[in-house]
């Protein structure tokens, strides 16, 4: 059951400036977020999912609309698709900018550095420069990065989305285990059907231009999950239900294309 609401989306609509007047992206988008909540957003390229993230994170304003953060909510992390580290700065020191608003003094801080580094398996790597990293280990500094400051709500924008199979199935297993030890809320979004599902509390799908959420779907799994989705009997009747509601989109975007 969904805990009491911790952000709320209301009306949102998002138009950018244009030559031709305006490109309306993202137009009459309602969300909830519980308290604790892992939900996951997935649609078609070009449907607004990153700027909604864009507006929570407080970088774009709506153009309509409102959002509200319960107490506390208002502190957030976002986290890219691709790794955003600092190239001069070690492993330690991209984590410790997750803090550079922190009231902790020096030594709170190299210890909350220290734990959330050794958090993520790169204790090791701490002194290690970004062009010294796999892929895997440079997102896992993101998302030390973004946890350290302890946000009530994490925003990702396919953070895995360009990693090798395995280390995605690695990342996507580390993310669970520390939001269900911290249990801050989670926007999650992704292309990837199977990814929302195994991931996600909840599976919100997105129409094509304008963005617009076209279902809202529990996820009935037991946590832990099997991230293999073996253990799941009902996954593959999942993904046809999501992927009969986006299909489409993608006809009439490979139609475009052709």
């Amino acid at each position: 059951m969904r805990g009491p609401s911790v952000v709320e989306c209301r009306s949102i609509q998002k138009t950018y400036p244009t030559a031709e007047g305006g490109f309306l992206a993202v137009d009459g988008f309602d969300l909830t977020v519980g308290e604790g909540e892992f939900l996951c957003l997935v649609g078609p390229s070009g449907c607004g999912k990153t700027t909604i993230l864009k507006m929570l994170a407080g970088l774009l304003d709506p153009t309509a609309g409102e959002i509200q953060f319960a107490d506390g909510a208002a502190h957030r992390s976002l986290v890219f698709q691709e790794d955003a580290l600092f190239p001069w700065m070690t492993v330690a020191e991209n984590v410790a900018i997750g803090l550079s608003q922190s009231e902790e003094d020096g030594q709170g801080r190299a210890a909350a550095t220290a734990r959330f580094v050794d958090t993520v398996g790169l204790a090791r790597f701490a002194n290690r420069y970004p062009h010294e990293l796999s892929g895997g280990m440079r997102q896992r500094v993101n998302l030390a990065r973004a946890l350290v400051s302890a946000p009530r709500l994490l925003l990702m924008d396919e953070p895995f989305r360009s990693l090798d199979a395995q280390t995605r199935l690695l990342l996507q297993e580390e993310l669970l285990r520390l939001w269900q030890r911290t249990r801050q809320e989670v926007l999650f979004v992704t292309h990837d059907i199977e990814e929302a599902i195994l991931l996600g509390d909840r599976v919100v799908v997105m129409s094509g231009n304008p963005g617009r959420i076209v279902a809202d779907l529990p996820i009935d799994l037991q946590r832990p999950r099997d991230l293999t989705g073996r253990a799941h009997p009902d996954l593959a009747e999942m993904k046809w239900t999501i992927w009969k509601l986006l299909k489409e989109d993608a006809r009439e975007r490979l139609s475009a294309h052709a």
